[in-house]
């Protein structure tokens, strides 16, 4: 859309009065093109009440905003082992550390191990594995002196023994699922799904991560400004922003139907913990960096006016009126663009739509 200057409108409607009579104005006298002595003082009293904004110098950075929830993360069931009934869970929010107990079976403790193999055997001398030296490490971090591999030797069978003697269980020298399950950290208890006296074998409740984190629902082309271990700042609502670290990138959610294809959940871990008073499942802004130009001259993209030759903006004069000016374009960002051109300054003022 191309904008016609205001100030050659309001000159033309100016010496038409004159011409015809209309207005009976002291002193007003007709220029070789028509145009009014009145009509600088008409341009510049319109001008004055066009909105305006300065030409501002600054950093310009193309970053992106996308809304975004806090929260744990999506629950994983956990399902209860063997066979008997269930005596004991945890309640919702409790927090689970290694060697925590899950859950109880015909009121035997069932404890958390870390690791993300899960205990698909019972673990005995002679066997080695994934699931072995996850299990030492575990004993290792209890306090258990076992050496740093995948083997279940005297040294490790030793352990055992003593961790459950330590523990007032059976002394048996091996460990299945109705002693310990792998979980892969610290947990927190979410939504429950089954319930005391529900008999073993099916899922009892969700667990989450302890650690707060930000889920959002990223569009494909922007998904390589959230890398996997990427910093983004994490927006609250109150404005404050707490640094965060890309923890997962996942599966196309299948919700959005635009020409960019599925949207992409994104989770963000909070590296800092937010202030006091803020909940999970309050709304929060993913805020990363992109591209920065720096020291650059902007005006704000709605203050561009379409030309037969390019882009233009219409330049306030200090004697109020307004002329348009030619200007070449260059970095976009945060609604704003780079601009240059002559007679284009820091402080220029520039019209802007109301």
């Amino acid at each position: 859309m191309i904008r016609r200057p205001a100030r050659a409108v309001r000159v033309t409607v100016t010496a038409l009065a004159c011409t015809v009579g209309l207005l009976a104005i002291s002193g007003c006298t007709t220029t070789a093109d028509g145009a009014s002595s009145t009509a600088s003082a008409a341009a510049a009293a319109a001008a004055a009440d066009q909105a305006t904004t300065p030409v501002t110098r600054g950093d310009l950075v193309d970053g992106k905003r996308v809304p975004g929830t806090l929260g744990h993360g999506t629950p994983v069931p956990l399902t209860s082992a063997g066979s008997g009934t269930v005596t004991w869970l945890p309640g919702y929010g409790d927090t689970i550390g290694r060697d925590g107990t899950l859950y109880s079976v015909d009121e035997v403790p069932v404890r958390s191990m870390h690791g993300t193999v899960p205990l698909w055997r019972t673990l005995e001398q002679g066997l080695r594995g994934a699931d072995v030296d996850q299990l030492k490490d575990n004993l290792r971090a209890l306090g258990y002196d076992v050496a740093d591999d995948d083997r279940f030797d005297a040294a490790t069978q030793r352990a055992v023994l003593r961790w459950q003697k330590d523990r007032s269980l059976p002394r048996t020298g091996t460990l299945g699922a109705s002693e310990i399950a792998f979980v892969p950290g610290d947990i927190r208890v979410d939504a429950a799904k089954g319930r005391v006296g529900d008999a073993a074998g099916e899922a009892v409740y969700g667990y989450t991560s302890t650690t707060l984190l930000a889920s959002a629902s990223v569009a494909p082309r922007d998904l390589v400004r959230f890398p996997a271990g990427g910093a983004v700042q994490v927006e609250l609502p109150d404005g404050t922003q707490v640094p965060g670290t890309v923890q997962s990138v996942g599966a196309p959610s299948g919700d959005d139907e635009s020409d960019d294809g599925d949207e992409v959940l994104v989770q963000v871990r909070l590296d800092a913990a937010p202030p006091e008073g803020v909940s999970t499942s309050s709304t929060v802004t993913l805020v990363v960096a992109g591209e920065r130009r720096e020291g650059v001259l902007s005006v704000p993209v709605t203050a561009l006016v379409a030309d037969a030759d390019g882009y233009a903006v219409e330049v306030v004069r200090s004697d109020g009126t307004s002329e348009e000016v030619p200007v070449s374009t260059g970095f976009f960002a945060e609604g704003r663009v780079e601009v240059s051109g002559d007679g284009i300054a820091e402080g220029t003022e520039v019209v802007v739509p109301s």
